[in-house]
């Protein structure tokens, strides 16, 4: 069981790192090549990944089969809301279940999940609606919707929203359109749990509003994480608390035991209850359904899922009176997990989940002693925090330092006051208001305690470790080499564990060449982020615009880029203009790393402390490679035609930066520089404006390269088809980040120009194309 449980994620995993999927008469062959192997003993193992491969590959939805030909176009919808709305500012997102769907008289086969966003007072006309609807999961409404397919914006180390909306099986995105209006058709037609966990969350902001606490709160009874806020969220992750301010696996152990050990002392009391059926057998069937009832509360995420599937089949064993090894329940809960879901390998969850009780289990296994209790403990912390090194560091690029101690102060706090108490405020709702508010503010007040001592913690220097995220090669040693290290004393060589694992903490940081220069344009959506690499430097150019309420460009796509290749500092930051597609970021990169020098084109339009003129004629050189201010001069110049023009040479090539200049700079351009304006690439000015480049300036600079910096289906159309062919004249290569994903070119003296897409070259099924 244990092996195939492993083996048949392998396969799963197998499939999932496949670009395309294959053909689907391979869904009726597998069969038959997996029940061959069941015959040959040998290679019965290999059975179980033939399964998961063949699993996963009959649930997987073919990209045929998302929207594409009513792309852009406005449809009728009517269907159901089928998760708690988010609120975010002015937006409100929800999932959607599509009953039917037409354009215009045209039925159209779309069905599935929609992710659906609704903007407040969007439409500015007199006819559009005075109040926003009441959106309510389970009730029915019929939209008018714009759809999209799944897009996201894909640079190397951000987080991958296509794969996230895929395994959330997410078909399309939408905008509800404010004109028709929306029509709602029936109330609580569907998904009556849901409907009730919305109810305690909105309970729980009435009763205490305003309160920045009441997110985790809600979190924790109901399990909707939608009101933790972004900077709530950054202390937890960088304390490695972050598991704890939700559902998890840990909370679903505590409700657990604390339903076993209540009904089993309830269960004693009566002795001719006990003496019918004995009170471990009645503790079992209660724990079941009480962990079973807080799962369905919790949105049935995976490491709830997880732990509910543990302690089903321990209490059934318990029931049967059959001892079971806890790592073939773990195996079982593995499974089952897989065959209900094979995408939740996708989430990041699935692995911290099953990684952190496989260490658990690992660790206490056979070496757990009662009177050491406090020691014990301690080490366990210690052990799994070792242990989460390798996820930490491939999934997010940082390891939090002080994870131990913080996990050891936070568990107890929360689950032994926060977590009991939030739970006993949401069914005291249905009771009694005082009783209810009364809990809750003692949860918080007991939260905000934590938050206190947490918030001290964090303060403290250097509390978080950032390495560049490692090859996957370096797993096959420093997973044994966790193994080794943790196992128990008496093994001898425990030590070599440890060298095993330096080539997952300190990989082999790859840099420019003296001389050479890698350029990255950004997939930052409708903006421009741009990082130039060369040997020990680096510059970013724009930051890239505001991409909701609580995020941006700065945090979402270019720090995490810079820490995914091992950059900690930027050496200089230049901000073309004053505008938001290109200034969205600035203020998240700084918090995020330190930046030693910043220019800008208006100072006093952006007020950014430390900040210098960008002005023409300004140049420096790093490791041999040339940067050089071309514009603005000191005066005749405002708005998008005074962006500072940066202009990147060496040995192995040109890049051109131009901001978003428009005719009037690219005439002044032209006239100073002439012929020095060559280069290899060209970053379009203006995202690809409809008034267009200037035949003078193409011709002076005669581009290999033209790259368009653009948001997927973007409002403003962009990079217009009159400017495009103007563009296609030059005979250069001309690519679009709205399609390619992150564009890296690498410059090397000596080498050919290596060009990356990274949509295309790291491609997987379900990527839109």
């Amino acid at each position: 069981m244990r092996l195939g449980a492993i083996v048949f994620l392998i396969g799963i995993l197998l499939l999932q790192s496949w670009p395309e999927l294959p053909g689907r008469g391979w869904i009726l062959v597998l069969p038959a090549v997996g029940l061959a192997l069941v015959w040959l003993p040998p290679l019965r193992w290999v059975a179980w990944g033939v399964a998961g491969f063949w699993w996963a590959l009959l649930l997987a939805a073919p990209p045929s089969e998302r929207p594409a030909s009513w792309e852009g176009l406005d449809c009728a919808i009517e269907g159901w809301i089928a998760t708690i709305p988010d609120q975010e500012a002015r937006q409100v997102r929800f999932v959607f279940t599509v009953a039917q769907a037409r354009q215009g008289d045209e039925a159209i086969p779309l069905s599935g999940r929609l992710l659906l966003s609704w903007w407040d007072n969007a439409d500015s006309s007199a006819e559009a609606p005075e109040a926003s609807p009441r959106w309510q999961v389970g009730d029915r409404w019929r939209f008018t919707v714009r759809l999209k397919r799944p897009h996201g914006l894909l640079n190397p180390g951000g987080f991958d929203y296509e794969r996230w909306l895929y395994a959330q099986g997410i078909v399309a995105t939408g905008t509800i359109r404010a004109q028709p209006p929306p029509q709602w058709l029936a109330a609580a037609e569907r998904y009556p749990l849901d409907r009730y966990r919305q109810r305690v969350a909105e309970r729980f902001h009435q009763l205490l509003p305003g309160n920045p606490d009441v997110g985790i709160l809600v979190a924790l009874a109901v399990g909707d994480e939608s009101g933790i806020r972004p900077w709530q969220w950054d202390t937890f992750n960088r304390l490695g608390i972050g598991h704890l301010m939700s559902i998890s696996g840990s909370h679903i152990g505590l409700v657990a035991g604390l339903v076993f050990g209540l009904t089993w002392l309830g269960w004693s009391r009566f002795p001719r209850l006990a003496l019918r059926w004995p009170a471990s057998r009645a503790a079992a069937l209660t724990t079941v359904l009480g962990t079973g009832a807080y799962t369905l509360l919790s949105g049935l995420s995976v490491p709830a899922q997880r732990s509910f599937l543990m302690a089903t089949v321990a209490m059934m064993a318990l029931l049967a009176a059959r001892p079971v090894a806890p790592s073939r329940i773990l195996a079982l809960a593995l499974l089952i997990v897989l065959i209900v879901d094979p995408a939740a390998p996708l989430l990041t969850g699935f692995w911290l989940s099953f990684g952190a009780v496989a260490v658990i289990l690992y660790s206490v296994s056979g070496r757990w002693r009662e009177h050491r209790l406090l020691g014990q403990t301690l080490g366990l912390q210690l052990r799994i925090t070792l242990a989460l090194v390798p996820a930490s560091l491939i999934f997010f690029q940082q390891f939090p330092l002080l994870s131990p101690l913080a996990n050891l102060i936070a568990i107890p706090w929360v689950e032994c006051t926060v977590l009991p108490l939030s739970l006993l405020a949401a069914l005291a709702g249905s009771i009694s208001i005082a009783l209810q508010t009364a809990l809750l503010e003692l949860a918080a007040l007991t939260l905000d305690g934590l938050w206190q001592v947490m918030s001290g913690l964090d303060r403290l220097p250097g509390i978080v470790l950032y390495r560049p995220a490692p090859p996957l090669w370096t797993l096959a040693f420093a997973l044994p080499g966790l193994a080794l290290a943790l196992a128990p004393r008496g093994l001898p060589g425990r030590w070599l564990g440890l060298p095993l694992c330096l080539p997952l903490l300190w990989p082999a940081i790859r840099a420019p060449e003296p001389g050479g220069f890698w350029f990255t344009l950004l997939d930052v959506g409708q903006g421009l982020a741009v990082v130039v690499r060369t040997e020990r430097h680096v510059l970013v150019y724009d930051t890239g615009p505001r991409l909701g309420a609580t995020l941006d460009a700065g945090r979402a796509a270019l720090a995490p880029f810079l820490r995914w290749q091992g950059v900690d500092r930027v050496d200089a930051l230049i901000v073309s203009h004053p505008d938001g597609q290109h200034t969205g970021g600035v203020r998240s990169l700084r918090e995020l790393m330190p930046v030693s020098r910043i220019l800008t084109s208006a100072l006093d339009q952006t007020p950014i402390d430390g900040a210098e003129p960008c002005r023409a004629g300004q140049s420096w050189q790093w490791d041999g490679v040339r940067f050089r201010i071309l514009h603005p001069p000191d005066s005749g110049f405002s708005g998008d035609d005074a962006s500072c023009v940066l202009q990147v040479v060496s040995e192995a090539g040109r890049v051109l930066l131009p901001g978003d200049i428009a005719a009037p700079a690219e005439t002044i351009l032209v006239a100073n520089d002439g012929a020095d304006l060559a280069a290899d690439i060209l970053v379009a000015p203006h995202h690809g404006h409809r008034s267009g480049v200037t035949v003078a300036f193409l011709e002076a600079v005669r581009p290999r390269y033209v790259l368009f910096s653009t948001g997927y289906g973007n409002r403003f159309g962009y990079p217009r088809p009159e400017t495009v062919a103007r563009y296609r004249m030059t005979g250069a290569l001309l690519l679009n980040t709205a399609d390619e994903g992150a564009i890296t070119f690498r410059l090397e003296p000596g080498r050919a120009l290596e060009l990356e897409r990274y949509r295309r070259d790291r491609r997987h099924y379900w990527t839109a194309p």
